[in-house]
């Protein structure tokens, strides 16, 4: 059965197979970027702020921000959504392997038409797709959107592209050709790995099609190519000047990583991704790798440099007679490609989720090739599905929140920086301050300038009201990292509780030249100004503020005090009533509700908004009780 009820049947199995594994991560919570790209992030709040986006975050991400706000707009910042929405990017492009791989297989022939194999292998490949647990991060990590979102532009061009080259009418070719350009453009906008598309264009014409006229379809690649250089270039802002300088490296500690050793290193990278298809055991989220110095330092160096070498041989020796094999070899080393640019992290995981198709594709053309029994070949490859959605499964329980994530972290990278510094956020996150407190001083320890880690240490140190050693912490992290925004705002809140205005005010003032987005310092300058009497000043920053969060009853709040210390008492009750409308849990509002009421000698509305106050836990100030108390008595 080959017809339509057929296809039905399998993709429900393929959603159904999709849920076991990946069902139970629904409830799981953010963790690690997801604060940065999502809880945090206020461009995603609003749709008439959505703009700031494009100033914000790379050109690279513009797509999956956009995904970002979307969720938002639906869900809030609930993390089921978000889940549900990679969920649902996972299955479209499992369902697209499907059709690519079907599609390939239509081209190249690589099995007699009456092997009942044919239309069995692109599904057993869709699935292994579906399930193998190296896709686990670019699915559950719900950041890592950015991949599997690109991984679906990327198919779509290559499945449209391939599709319009074997179709014999006109209209239907240009209608496909026009859809792959869109599609790639989208994608180059999702994440920088589908720049490699225009290659795997050229890869798939050398081996797909060596015998037919490739005029047409070069003069569409050139194009192609042009136009996503242009976007890579010029939109995307990239400056090919920036992967000649050294970088620091985040994959281990201490060492600096210039592009030749960045090189070097992704030989022993590339290694890893394969032991990882070929054995998915101890994943890690945050590998300490350190870089490699020479071709035999480590001598994996050299393997590796010779893997790819002989898979590049292989290609080419392999693509007249096996095709399939050359092609899934092929777009393995051209989708690792782009990992050869360099950057500070050496290795993720998430990467492999692209690249994993190719490997998939001619391991199963391989085994089908070779072993001539298909039942045994039937019974290799579903066991192993099995054997992998187990391992999956498992593995999706290390993302339920960030300290079983990163404890896992810690056990597997336990002389790394990182993973003890992350661990404590989420100490912190659960007011553990012993644990995230020891956490931060074991990073230090590994890493003396770790400056995120001096930075976490004195917001610890401020909940705990030890502001002298806060400030001594974020002056550490500022040394270290002067042009990091979040450390004059962090120190600038401890020295305004030492009651140091002055100093404080400068501090806000470099957050907010280092990055005039910045919510937070806006509003704690403005809070200083009101402070000093400036209310003008205060309304214009909380108006600044509000303008780039309108989502923060916080914001409306700090505006209705500055109203309310100028006598302003509608503008002020105004800001109030919105503050509660965005969180009626706001417990400082009904308190400050509760004090302009009392200005305006109404009493009982006074008093209603006092006791919601003290119901939802503010501490309301004696002497204003008294007060007000003694007002009801007398005026009734």
């Amino acid at each position: 059965m080959t017809g339509f009820p057929y296809y039905i049947l399998r993709w429900l199995l393929i959603v159904l197979a999709g849920l076991l594994v990946y069902g139970q991560t629904f409830h799981f919570g953010f963790v690690f970027d997801d604060s940065a790209f999502v809880v945090t992030n206020v461009y995603i709040r609003n749709f008439s702020h959505i703009h700031g986006i494009w100033h914000f975050f790379p050109m690279t991400r513009l797509v999956g921000m956009y995904s970002f706000a979307f969720n938002y707009f639906l869900n809030g910042l609930a993390p089921q959504g978000y889940h549900i929405f990679n969920f649902i990017v996972h299955i479209l492009n499992v369902t697209l392997v499907w059709a690519l791989a079907h599609l390939i297989f239509k081209i190249t022939k690589p099995l007699p038409s009456e092997d009942p194999l044919v239309h069995e292998l692109p599904f057993i490949i869709a699935v292994l797709f579906l399930v193998h647990p190296c896709q686990t991060q670019a699915v559950t990590y719900i950041s890592q959107r950015f991949e599997s979102m690109a991984t679906m532009f990327y198919l779509g061009t290559m499945y449209c592209y391939l599709r319009a080259r074997v179709s014999t009418g006109r209209m239907c070719q240009m209608i496909l050709f026009g859809l792959a350009g869109f599609l790639s453009i989208v994608g180059i906008l999702t994440k920088e790995v589908v720049a490699t598309v225009p290659v795997m264009m050229l890869a798939s014409e050398w081996i797909l099609f060596p015998k037919n006229d490739h005029r047409k379809a070069s003069i569409i690649l050139v194009a192609a190519g042009v136009l996503l250089y242009m976007l890579f270039s010029k939109w995307v802002y990239m400056d090919l000047r920036s992967f000649l300088q050294p970088v620091s490296s985040q994959s281990h500690d201490g060492e600096i990583l210039t592009p030749a050793r960045y090189f070097l290193t992704q030989m022993r990278v590339f290694l890893t991704f394969l032991r990882l298809l070929v054995l998915p055991i101890h994943q890690n989220l945050d590998y300490d790798y350190p870089a490699s110095t020479g071709l035999l330092h480590p001598p994996l160096t050299l393997v590796g440099l010779g893997v790819m070498g002989s898979m590049i041989f292989g290609a080419i020796k392999l693509r007249q007679k096996f095709p399939l094999i050359a092609f899934g070899l092929a777009w393995m080393l051209i989708t690792f490609s782009i990992n050869l640019a360099p950057r500070s992290n050496v290795i993720f995981e998430h990467k492999l989720y692209l690249i994993a198709f190719g490997f998939f594709l001619a391991g199963v053309a391989s085994l089908a090739r070779f072993i001539r029994m298909r039942k045994i070949v039937l019974g290799i490859l579903w066991g192993t599905i099995g054997i992998l959605a187990m391992v999956s499964f498992g593995r999706n329980q290390v993302w339920r929140n960030d300290i079983v994530l990163w404890e896992d972290v810690v056990q597997k990278s336990p002389h790394k920086a990182r993973p003890y510094n992350n661990r404590g956020l989420g100490f912190y996150a659960q007011g553990r301050f012993i644990q995230a407190i020891a956490d931060y001083q074991k990073a230090i320890a590994i890493n003396p300038e770790y400056a995120n880690a001096y930075d976490n240490l004195g917001v610890v140190y401020v909940r705990q009201g030890k502001f002298a050693q806060a400030i001594k912490e974020y002056s550490r992290a500022i040394a270290l990292n002067p042009d990091w925004a979040q450390g004059y705002n962090n120190r600038g809140a401890a020295l305004f509780h030492q009651g140091d205005l002055t100093q404080a005010l400068a501090d806000y003032n470099k957050a907010i030249a280092l990055n005039p987005g910045y919510v937070d310092a806006y509003s704690n300058r403005g809070i200083v100004y009101s402070h000093q009497g400036q209310l003008a000043a205060a309304i214009a920053d909380f108006n600044r503020a509000i303008q780039i969060n309108p989502d923060s009853a916080e914001e409306y709040n700090n505006r209705g005090n500055a109203y309310a210390k100028q006598r302003e008492y509608s503008q002020a009750m105004a800001d109030y009533n919105k503050a509660v409308d965005i969180d009626p849990h706001f417990a400082q509002t009904y308190n400050n509700r509760a004090v302009v009421f009392y200005q305006l000698k109404e009493y009982a509305k006074a008093w209603d908004n006092l006791r919601r106050a003290e119901d939802l836990g503010y501490a309301v100030e004696p002497r204003f009780f008294n007060a007000l108390k003694e007002a009801l008595e007398t005026h009734g």
